[in-house]
């Protein structure tokens, strides 16, 4: 049953995990850290939100914690993924196609601080609603409006000279 649990959802988590933290090993780690957390604690899901809404959040969660501890959400070269298959900001949202961003795009996003590059990517590049983002940080909506905004402020300042010339 578990495996099924795993199965279901790791493609999208993997995305997630290398969303936030630009290197596929430590995404694959990310990703290991969270499923062994869903298994231990899989008897405290409530069902009050969407299972999958469950294991993002605990995702997040662990990648916030795990970047104060080491770093993990480190602002690379990204050049130095150009021959890695998973490079770029990926969506993979719904029945859309995945994409690749702009890499100044991704060196501004990976600049900003981790609350807002994490709500950023879960409602740009995971097409996540700021309801659904609230419930995966636990905070409020007006929280992550703010966060979203704060964000976008930062990306059109680091942004300007390369996109408004």
């Amino acid at each position: 049953m578990f495996h099924e649990l795993v199965a279901l959802h790791d493609k999208r988590i993997m995305i997630l995990a290398y969303q936030l933290t630009q290197n596929t090993q430590d995404a694959e780690d990310l990703c290991q850290d969270v499923f062994l957390k869903v298994y231990r604690n899989i008897k405290s899901y409530k069902f009050k939100s969407d299972f999958y809404t469950w294991i993002y959040r605990i995702t997040v969660n662990t990648a916030l914690n795990q970047k104060r501890k080491s770093s993990l959400l480190p602002i690379t070269d990204i050049h130095e993924y150009e021959n890695d298959p998973h490079m770029g900001w990926v969506s993979d949202v719904g029945d859309s196609p995945v994409i690749d961003i702009a890499p100044d795009i991704a060196i501004a996003v990976n600049r900003l601080p981790p609350k807002q590059k994490t709500v950023f990517v879960l409602k740009h590049f995971q097409g996540q609603k700021i309801r659904e983002i609230a419930v995966i940080l636990g905070c409020s909506e007006g929280t992550i409006k703010r966060y979203l905004f704060r964000a976008m402020e930062k990306l059109r300042t680091s942004l300007k000279d390369v996109y408004y010339d």
